[in-house]
């Protein structure tokens, strides 16, 4: 991880990022040392994101399972959740004009209103394809680029 680059200090994240942590994944040691132990990096997330998380880990582990991640996630304050009325338009703007899941319009959307940076953690086709049609707006990463 040492030649891979630093994370921005404003970050608004997929679920993708918090379930890689939950899941045990790869990707979820990249979570644990470079966003949940950074004190100086403010991370942002949006009501989608907690339904996804939940809707993720009651599949694979259970109702109870996902229950207490969620809380536990939510209680933790590693990520402060934003729900704002112009989120919804702003996330809607982007669900108009392209082709791209709701829930990743709203992460988008977050990063835009908050001037952060979009953490998604995996490259998602639709989202690399509009990034090359069209800039998105906002800075995009994905969290598989920092395991280097």
């Amino acid at each position: 991880m040492s030649g891979s680059p630093e994370l921005p200090t404003r970050l608004s994240i997929d679920s993708g990022v918090i379930l890689a942590y939950y899941l045990g994944e790869e990707l979820g040691s990249v979570v644990k040392s470079r966003l949940f132990s950074s004190e100086s990096r403010v991370i942002y997330h949006n009501r989608l994101c907690v339904a996804e998380l939940f809707y993720v880990l009651c599949r694979r582990r259970g109702r109870a399972t996902a229950i207490d991640y969620t809380k536990t996630f939510a209680e933790a304050g590693y990520s402060s959740l934003v729900s704002l009325d112009e989120l919804d338009l702003e996330a809607g703007a982007y669900k108009c004009e392209r082709p791209i899941s709701l829930a990743d319009c709203y992460v988008l959307a977050v990063a835009k209103l908050m001037r952060a940076a979009a953490l998604f953690a995996r490259r998602e086709e639709e989202i690399v394809k509009e990034m090359k049609a069209k800039p998105l707006g906002v800075e995009v990463l994905f969290l598989e680029d920092y395991t280097q």
